[in-house]
């Protein structure tokens, strides 16, 4: 997706805006953004608006200047089925990490083992098709809650 994407710039970045603003919006990889409700996985394609001057803010001390770029979101669904891998098993629940990055918790009373066998066990390693149950998000922090006991979902054989 292209984003118009407002940056503030302190005034000691001034002297080089296009690293100030590549700067910020490196700060936005793989933080939760509630303004597009995904999390930014990567940023290209940035341009930095030149027919507006930079704007001095009002209330404190910055400039603010207007970039485009493509964003590449990972934005889960509920009921969406993910892929992941299983890094851990505990008493009561499994935990698995998708697109080797993103965490995701499975309560035990939300696994069938019926799905499971000798051959494909639910143990650390084992690759899985999960589905997102509830996606949680505070404070720039991002984890799913998912499911393996629905339709399409359980050991990827």
């Amino acid at each position: 997706m292209t984003c118009r994407i407002k940056v503030n710039i302190p005034p000691w970045q001034l002297a080089n805006i296009p690293v100030a603003v590549h700067t910020h919006l490196h700060t936005l990889l793989f933080r939760y953004s509630d303004g597009l409700d995904a999390v930014i996985i990567n940023i290209t394609d940035v341009a930095i608006e030149q027919h507006k001057p930079p704007h001095v803010a009002t209330f404190a001390p910055t400039v603010h200047v207007y970039a485009q770029a493509k964003l590449l979101l990972f934005q889960p669904n509920r009921g969406q089925i993910l892929h992941g891998v299983v890094t851990k098993v505990g008493h009561d629940y499994c935990a698995i990490k998708t697109l080797g990055v993103f965490n995701a918790t499975v309560s035990r009373k939300d696994v069938d083992t019926s799905k499971f066998s000798e051959e494909n066990q639910l143990v650390p390693g084992t690759e899985v098709r999960f589905a997102v149950k509830d996606v949680n998000h505070e404070g720039g922090f991002f984890s799913l809650t998912g499911a393996l006991n629905q339709e399409n979902t359980g050991p990827v054989v």
